[in-house]
């Protein structure tokens, strides 16, 4: 019985989400602000770690550069 009753509750969520006004809304009012909120707070750590990786990068071609100047 139970099972029954959710199964019908999950599909009629599932229609009415399927519903072009609905996606709409959902869309404009839950969706995309969760994504600005989340892309606000996680930009700076974004920009962190890409900062770092250039700067790995860097130091590893001069130390390959070095090591490379050294032998010969």
């Amino acid at each position: 019985m139970i099972d029954k009753l959710t199964k019908d509750f999950i599909d009629k969520i599932v229609i009415e989400i399927k519903k072009d006004d609905n996606k709409k809304t959902l869309k404009e009012e839950i969706l995309n602000p969760i994504f600005s909120e989340f892309s606000d707070k996680i930009y700076p750590y974004i920009s962190i770690l890409f900062i770092m990786y250039s700067l790995n990068l860097v130091l590893i071609i001069v130390i390959l550069f070095l090591t490379i100047l050294r032998k010969k």
